[in-house]
């Protein structure tokens, strides 16, 4: 069964086991250490291009992201998410930072802050609404971010997508399958104008033989065979997408 849905999705997060095994489970494998590492330069990017005054993420999980990007950001930010058993492991993983992180317990709808950011990312999260929904999180973005404020997510790519989930039932989450126009088009209707669709996970399939085959035999290996596949381009299964507040 699918998990998809606003309380679905919030709920499943709420779960210690869940939390506990986030990281481990999705990320440590050589493909998604790879994808980490793609999404962290990304965000990364806009960070130094940018120079942002004040950060949000919605929805970090345990801190993936933001504990590496703590260790880039000259400041402190702000965390918001549903799960205080999340935001449980993402106060330990950021208990080392050089600047203080506030955390925020609170639904991604809602924000409860003025327009006072010039950065706020999230990943993982508006991927697994459908249209209205989506349309609401990027508005509730909308509201918090300055003009010409910067807004990194991620999205995943319909054309790659499409044909593997057909003939697969491994995902437990609803994802939006998308193309390019139609990130474009749920953007502008909220208020934001589309800078860049930066592909990650390019020929998929070949990564994904390659974590399996292998992966057990040699994770070194694997992560320097899937680095040298993915930056030979193609269709990337995901995109890191990053477009400013008008």
């Amino acid at each position: 069964m699918v998990i998809r849905g606003r309380d679905e999705i919030r709920d499943a997060y709420r779960d210690d086991d869940v939390a506990e095994a986030y990281i481990a489970e999705r990320f440590e494998h050589p493909l998604g250490a790879m994808l980490h590492a793609r999404q962290l330069a990304s965000l990364a990017g806009s960070i130094e291009a940018h120079r942002p005054g004040r950060v949000l993420e919605v929805a970090p999980g345990p801190a993936r992201l933001t504990r590496d990007v703590a260790a880039r950001y000259d400041r402190g930010g702000v965390l918001m998410d549903a799960s205080a058993q999340m935001l449980a492991r993402a106060r330990e993983r950021l208990r080392s930072a050089a600047h203080p992180w506030t955390v925020v317990q609170g639904d991604g709808f809602q924000l409860p802050f003025g327009r006072v950011f010039d950065l706020v990312y999230t990943f993982r999260f508006i991927r697994h609404f459908e249209s209205d929904d989506r349309l609401r999180l990027y508005r509730a973005i909308h509201s918090v971010l300055r003009p010409g404020g910067v807004f990194v997510f991620d999205a995943v790519n319909e054309t790659v997508a499409k044909p593997l989930r057909s003939s697969s039932s491994y995902h437990q989450h609803y994802d939006a399958l998308l193309r390019p126009e139609a990130i474009r088009a749920e953007l502008d209707a909220a208020g934001f104008t589309l800078v860049r669709l930066q592909g990650v996970q390019h020929r998929f399939p070949l990564l994904y033989q390659l974590q399996v085959l292998v992966g057990p035999r040699s994770k070194t290996l694997a992560r320097w065979a899937i680095e040298l596949v993915d930056r030979t381009g193609g269709e990337p299964l995901e995109w890191v997408v990053t477009c400013v507040s008008r």
